[in-house]
């Protein structure tokens, strides 16, 4: 099968042909018709996870994608061969196959599930990093209807969606967005379009909600002193989450702050919720 791999850390990526890989005990092969490119592959590719999956070079690249069940391993019962399915294919042991690839191996009881039916698997490719980041983040600030959510970062993969999925919840969603795109997240469902590159943020929202908001999802903001500012937009009481370490929500919380960093697991159970809200 083709593959794009690479041979070391920090090497640049090429095409090779590679054996396809064959499903053991509680895995399926799946061929793939897609794969998505988020910055974890980058991420990958220098060696960010070799802690946790140790390298078996060549290793191919990709976690995302969708495609057809080829071929289910002793012990499946959940898939079949012609099933169409989308996941975040994570590594088992150590980190060999990956979704930029014509097939991929993974793990039945995984973060794969049903392809929704309404998405070609180009787009469905696309969901499963961005989209459980974004589920995860709202589940885990437990928004609800009537509440007020500002979300740093919103013009990206996990913002954008994080703007649907909150507004499918009855919550009122600021967003952050330069004016050449603030038709856009309105259109997604945003009450307001703040422009983060004209005066201060903090200041806008006090403008709009003198009492502050109820909780800020920001998956942009990657210095400490830029993420404490921000905490300054919540009502007491309000709740802060940061997808990125380098905010160091930890400290904010040692001060008496609702501020946290998410902690998450890719999962079948988020990929089946996104599964309906998308067909829905």
């Amino acid at each position: 099968m083709r593959a794009i791999t690479i041979d070391a850390y920090k090497t640049l990526p090429h095409l090779q042909e590679m054996p396809r890989p064959q499903p053991g005990e509680g895995e399926i092969l799946i061929r793939l018709h897609a794969a998505g490119v988020n910055p974890m592959d980058k991420w990958a590719r220098d060696g960010a996870y070799q802690q946790f999956w140790p390298p078996e070079f060549p290793v191919v690249l990709g976690f995302d994608g969708a495609g057809v069940v080829e071929q289910a391993g002793p012990g499946v019962s959940a898939f079949r061969p012609g099933d169409d399915v989308f996941g975040q294919f994570m590594p088992q042991r150590v980190h060999h196959w990956g979704t930029y690839a014509d097939y991929v191996v993974t793990s039945a009881s995984g973060a794969v599930a049903p392809k929704p039916v309404t998405l070609d698997y180009v787009q469905a490719a696309a969901l499963p990093m961005p989209v459980q980041v974004a589920l995860a983040s709202l589940d885990a600030l437990e928004i609800g209807s009537g509440e007020t959510v500002l979300i740093v970062g919103a013009t990206g993969g996990i913002g954008t969606y994080a703007i649907q999925m909150a507004v499918q919840r009855g919550a009122r969603v600021l967003a952050t967005a330069r004016p050449e795109v603030a038709n856009y997240v309105t259109s997604l469902g945003a009450a307001q379009a703040l422009d983060y590159t004209q005066g201060d943020l903090v200041s806008a929202v006090h403008t709009l909600y003198p009492g502050g908001v109820d909780a800020v999802l920001d998956v942009a903001t990657r210095d400490p002193a830029g993420f404490e500012h921000i905490s300054q937009v919540l009502r007491a009481g309000g709740r802060l989450l940061t997808t990125i370490v380098t905010a160091e929500a930890p400290r904010l919380a040692e001060q008496g702050i609702n501020a946290a960093l998410l902690s998450w697991q890719p999962s079948a159970e988020l990929l089946g919720r996104i599964t309906r809200f998308v067909d829905a």
